[in-house]
C-alpha cells in the first residue's frame, strides 16, 4: 500500500508532462565558426555549456556540447570593415597565432588574448602605416584550451573590433 501511496505522485507528474527544467535557446556566444574537414562539417562557438567532455585522436578534437541556432557571420563579431582585411590564422594553434591585417590607412591594430574566465593573458598595440601587417601572438606557453583574441583597429575614420575563438592545442 505504502508503494501505492508513493508511486501514485510520480505517476502523475509523468502523465502530466511536467518538466523538471525548461531550457530555451538562452545560450550567448561571443564568437563561432565552421570548417569542413573532407565530407563532414564541423562548427565551433563560444558560450556554450561550462562542463564538458572532450575526446583527442591524433590531430582531431572533439568536444561536446549545444549549439544554438545561429543567423550571421561565423567568423567573430561581425564588421563589416574587418570581413576581408583581418586575418586571423591558424586556428586551432598549438605555438603561434598570426594576426594579418591590411591597412588602408595609418592607425593602430591593437589585440588582447583573454582565458575563458576573462584574464587577459598578453596585450599589445601595434602601429599601423598604410601597409600589410602581420604579428604573431605566442602562445607556446599555453594550456590546451579556449581563449578569446579580441583585435581592435583605430584609424582616422574610426575604431572597429573583431573577436575570435582560439583554439590552443598540444
Amino acid at each position: 500500500m505504502k508503494r501505492l501511496i508513493l508511486s501514485l505522485p510520480l505517476a502523475l507528474i509523468a502523465l502530466s508532462g511536467a518538466k523538471a527544467q525548461s531550457v530555451g535557446p538562452a545560450t550567448l556566444n561571443a564568437t563561432g565558426g565552421s570548417t569542413t574537414i573532407g565530407a563532414n562539417e564541423f562548427e565551433w562557438s563560444v558560450g556554450e555549456m561550462a562542463l564538458v567532455s572532450t575526446f583527442t585522436v591524433g590531430s582531431t578534437t572533439l568536444t561536446q556540447g549545444v549549439l544554438q541556432p545561429f543567423e550571421g557571420s561565423r567568423e567573430g563579431i561581425d564588421n563589416a570593415d574587418l570581413r576581408h582585411q583581418l586575418q586571423v590564422f591558424p586556428n586551432p594553434a598549438i605555438t603561434v597565432v598570426n594576426i594579418s591585417y591590411t591597412a588602408a590607412t595609418s592607425g593602430t591594430l591593437s589585440y588582447r588574448l583573454l582565458d575563458v574566465t576573462g584574464k587577459i593573458i598578453s596585450i599589445n598595440t601595434l602601429k599601423m602605416n598604410g601597409q600589410q601587417l602581420t604579428t604573431q601572438v605566442d602562445i607556446s606557453g599555453l594550456a590546451a584550451a579556449v581563449y578569446v583574441l579580441e583585435v581592435s583597429i583605430e584609424t582616422e575614420k574610426g575604431t572597429s573590433k573583431s573577436s575570435y575563438k582560439i583554439d590552443k592545442l598540444n
